[in-house]
């Protein structure tokens, strides 16, 4: 694709480090070419380092700072392109021309695949099943609007705060009074201290989201799908895995009556956001856990894991409100949780404030040092977000790890 004034209008409006941050998902990397890819490598790379809006000179110095090997011959082209930025638009003229762009790229893009498939070098549709379940949320029409009611008997009608899969913790539903479609949250702790258990539990266990009726999803990136299968149907049967072998028919009878409503797969079979909500797509569940969400991959590219961690959260968020689903995230905490009986959203690991902006409810499971060294099955769960209702505070429960089942 040659420089056009489209492409160079593009990277003028990225130079606005606000319309960049909500804006730069609509419009991929390979829409840029030669001279302009070099100016929009820089732009990101900027963006995720200063957080703020960067000016003409500002760019020329980062660009050549940031291609040390640029020729004489390229660095006078690149200059060139930088000097064509230099109106003022508007910000809702702004968003036209970007979704003109984008849909130009996606377009010329499906041409490019269907000539591939044509001539045979492209064997499946596979290309453009990702190309449409990573844009397709661009082509919204302008004429769609959601509209609020401003009537009392709407605005306080029964039911209106809708979270209907209640935890299964007496001590914790008193905290907060449950999830519902469209939440997001998050359960960490350190190693060893029984996340899995705890989602396990309250998903598969007796009186969970499964047996409340809730179709129930869980992505595995710790344990293999299999182990974590075996592990549900031990919650919600209260057999041990020894149990489970010897007293099949009654375990088998337990397990037949919500078996339809759980789907657990592996990670390393749904890598990427992207994949998941295709998934997600197909067996619509009620309830999407995800074991761990740290881990799973998002398009862009991040100079640092913060950042990274941002994004795959902000879309966790978006999946759940876009697919009307409740989503549970499940993290890690930082190694200063150690032996802490409470711990807030800002111990988890790895992030600044990214992955709490995103979330409803934070849960953090602490777990005390004994003197002898011995595990108490003593589990604390601190909530230290709510926006769902309910309050802040702690939760004392006892884990029974044969059973995967929190009490």
């Amino acid at each position: 694709m040659p420089e056009t004034s489209v492409s160079t209008l593009v990277l003028e409006l990225f130079l606005k480090y606000e319309f960049w941050r909500d804006h730069h998902h609509m419009i991929s990397p390979d829409y840029f070419e030669k001279e302009s890819r070099k100016i929009y490598d820089t732009i990101v790379l900027s963006h995720q380092r200063y957080e703020h809006d960067l000016n003409l000179q500002e760019l020329e110095a980062l660009v050549i700072s940031h291609n040390p090997m640029l020729t004489s011959a390229e660095k006078v082209s690149i200059l060139d392109v930088i000097r064509q930025m230099n109106g003022s638009i508007s910000p809702d003229v702004a968003k036209d021309v970007l979704r003109s762009a984008f849909r130009e790229y996606i377009g010329q893009t499906i041409a490019n695949l269907g000539l591939e498939l044509m001539d045979g070098s492209a064997q499946d549709l596979s290309k453009v099943q990702e190309l449409v379940e990573r844009y397709q949320d661009g082509f919204q029409p302008d004429e769609v609007l959601v509209e609020v009611s401003v009537e009392w008997d709407d605005i306080f009608a029964v039911g209106a705060d809708n979270y209907p899969w209640k935890w299964n913790l007496r001590a914790l539903h008193d905290l907060c009074p449950g999830i519902g479609p469209g939440t997001l949250s998050t359960v960490f702790a350190l190693v060893e201290t029984g996340k899995s258990a705890f989602v396990v539990s309250t998903s598969f266990g007796p009186n969970s989201f499964i047996t409340q009726g809730a179709k129930v999803m869980m992505i595995c990136n710790e344990e293999s799908a299999k182990r974590t299968m075996q592990r549900a149907a031990m919650a919600h049967s209260g057999l041990t895995i020894e149990e489970a072998y010897k007293n099949r028919e009654q375990g088998k009878r337990r397990w037949d009556c919500v078996k339809d409503l759980a789907t657990v797969r592996d990670a390393q079979d749904y890598p990427t956001m992207n994949a998941v909500e295709a998934l997600v797509r197909k067996k619509k569940p009620d309830v999407l856990i995800i074991d761990q969400l740290d881990k799973m991959q998002v398009s862009g590219v991040f100079t640092r894991d913060d950042l990274r961690l941002g994004e795959v959260y902000r879309k966790a968020r978006f999946m759940a409100k876009k697919h009307n689903l409740a989503l549970i995230a499940v993290s890690q905490a930082d190694a200063s949780a150690d032996g802490r009986t409470s711990l807030s959203f800002t111990q988890m690991a790895n992030s600044k404030i990214g992955k709490a902006a995103e979330a409803d409810v934070i849960i953090g499971i602490g777990k005390e040092n004994t003197d002898n060294g011995i595990d108490n099955f003593l589990r604390y769960l601190h909530v230290s977000k709510n926006k769902l209702g309910g309050s802040h505070g702690r939760a004392i429960v006892k884990i029974a790890p044969q059973v995967s089942r929190y009490y």
